[in-house]
């Protein structure tokens, strides 16, 4: 369980797709878990340049269950001190169609207790060290968007979105490591009956490097994607997922919604398969203001017989 405060400031605009907005929050967790996240998001010159990016700072104990798709062979807490800041500047060719380029820094320390020195001693001769360490990464890469959503928060007309983002931390501008991230995502959202709508998803996230600390690494779960297992859990250098979503509206600000994902996480170098990921669940949607900014809550289940309860803002896509 966890408290905290969020806003955001919308700026007025003529379209409901293209909307300028500065929001953020801080969060605090009964686990002492604490983040800072600031996201700007910005049309200027006539909705053809903007201007996205992240500002994270994060204390984050957490628990290390080791890499692949397989179930958890070791449980060992820690914490990661930690901050990420991006860039994503872009030019819209043509209002549906834009190009960019992203800039990336962030870095990270792991800390833990010497009592589990032992048992990461014995985790990294098996999965690796890389990320233990402290490390800092530079960034630069380039992304393309096809979005053609009549609203970036809570599509309501038939619509699609794919964006294709690759991005390249090297040494050479002072990287700890070598290390390409590349990543896929593709929506649709198709309207069906009295204000319903049916949306899916395709996702997928790779890291292609000789070594990638362990929490660069793809991961399934969380509020977002397979909803119903505890994020980090399944971690590779390798991640896909497919999910849909029902959304029902009941009244006034009210909405409802039903989702089903299914997806999994792999090495590239030596692929092997386990049991399939398959999360599920419904939740209760609240519009917080005109532009369809939602406050959510959703309870998900997975078929490991596992559930979770999540409190956010913002559709999971």
């Amino acid at each position: 369980m966890g408290f905290g405060v969020s806003g955001g400031y919308y700026f007025n605009s003529s379209s409901l797709s293209k909307i300028s907005s500065i929001s953020g929050s801080i969060i605090y967790t009964l686990k002492n878990q604490a983040k800072i996240n600031v996201n700007p998001r910005l049309f200027t010159n006539g909705k053809k340049c903007y201007l996205g990016g992240n500002f994270n700072i994060k204390y984050y104990p957490d628990r290390y269950y080791g890499i692949g798709t397989t179930q958890p062979q070791c449980d060992i807490p820690y914490i990661s001190k930690s901050f990420d800041l991006k860039f994503q500047p872009s030019y819209y060719v043509i209002p549906e169609f834009s190009v960019g380029f992203n800039l990336a820094f962030q870095g990270e320390r792991i800390e833990y207790e010497e009592q589990y020195k032992q048992q990461i001693e014995v985790a990294q001769q098996k999965y690796g060290s890389t990320g233990w360490n402290p490390y800092f990464m530079w960034g630069l890469g380039a992304y393309f968007t096809y979005d053609t959503r009549d609203n970036g928060f809570y599509p309501q007309k038939f619509s699609n979105f794919v964006k294709l983002s690759a991005l390249c931390y090297v040494k050479a501008l002072g990287s700890s490591y070598d290390v390409t991230s590349l990543t896929l995502d593709v929506r649709q959202y198709i309207p069906t009956w009295v204000g319903q709508v049916f949306a899916w998803q395709i996702y997928a996230d790779m890291r292609i490097g000789k070594e990638v600390p362990f929490r660069m690494l793809p991961t399934l779960g969380g509020s977002d994607n397979i909803r119903g297992f505890r994020e980090r859990k399944f971690t590779d250098n390798f991640m896909w997922e497919a999910q849909v979503e029902y959304r029902i509206p009941i009244w006034w600000r009210l909405k409802a919604a039903v989702f089903c994902s299914v997806g999994d996480v792999y090495n590239i170098y030596d692929l092997k398969y386990d049991k399939l990921k398959v999360g599920y669940g419904l939740g209760l949607r609240c519009r917080l203001n005109e532009a369809r900014v939602n406050l959510r809550f959703d309870v998900a289940f997975n078929n490991y017989g596992e559930y979770k309860f999540m409190f956010t803002a913002t559709e999971a896509f």
